[in-house]
Formats: C-alpha cells, structure tokens, sequence
C-alpha cells in the first residue's frame, strides 16, 4: 500500500512540477495573482519551487528518502491549501497554477482545496509508516 502512495503522489508531483518548470514567468504570473508573497519573492519562488516539487516528487516515487521527501510535499500542500483557501475567502477567482501543464484554465475554489487535502491524506501513511532509506523498492537497502 506504501508504495502505491509513494509512487501515485510522487507522480502526481512531478506531472504539477513540469509546467512550471517549462514556464517559470507563467507560474510566476500566477503566483503573483494570489496577492500573498512579496512581490520581491514571487520570481524566486517561481523559480525555486517547482524544482522541489519535482526533486520531492521523483525521490518518493524511486523510494529513495520517502519520509523526507513527504515531509516536503506535505509541507508544501499546507502552503498551497492555506493560499488557495485565502484567496477563495477573499472570493478572487485566479488561475490555480497547479497543473498548468495539463489544465492551463483551472482555476482555485473549494475543488483545489478538497484535492490537495486527498493528497496531504496519502502522504501521511509515508511520513509516518515508511523508513527514511534509499530502498529503491528492495533493490537497494541503505538506512539513512
């Protein structure tokens, strides 16, 4: 079961991390449009993040270091459920950001929280139940 979570989320990372990868001013744009961060920080966030998401995400799907590399997404979807919710409260209707690679017209709502909170739920059993090892699913065996 662990490892059909590790696979599943880290595969679902590294499909959101892709577009913003391939266009960082895009994200950069829609991050911008959330109105939370500095606009001093977007561009660096733009940039940073998405290369997290996608380290964090290949990392879990490999099972190399799963507990640290769910503890970064599950840090991450905390970020993104508390933007997303904020910007639903204050009733602004944006771009997601999220999958832009796959749906470049999604935009945030209760949706995108509901999904993101299904995925914080499949990286708990990671954090807490895996090892934090390079296993690489048996054939490699190294405690970190």
């Amino acid at each position: 079961m662990l490892a059909v979570l590790k696979i599943a989320l880290g595969f679902i990372f590294v499909i959101a991390s892709l577009g913003k990868i391939i266009d960082p001013a895009g994200f950069a744009r829609d991050v911008y449009s959330y109105f939370i961060l500095p606009s001093a920080l977007v561009g660096l966030f733009a940039a940073v993040v998405p290369w997290i998401e996608f380290t964090a995400g290949l990392l879990l799907m490999l099972d190399i270091f799963p507990k640290s590399s769910a503890l970064i997404i599950l840090g991450l979807l905390v970020a993104f459920i508390i933007a997303i919710y904020i910007d639903v409260h204050r009733g602004i209707e944006i771009s997601c950001g999220c999958f832009d690679f796959l749906f470049p017209k999604e935009t945030i709502g209760w949706n995108t929280i509901w999904r993101d909170i299904i995925m914080f739920a499949m990286g708990l059993p990671v954090l807490f139940f895996d090892g934090n090892r390079i296993n690489v699913y048996g054939l490699i065996n190294k405690e970190k």
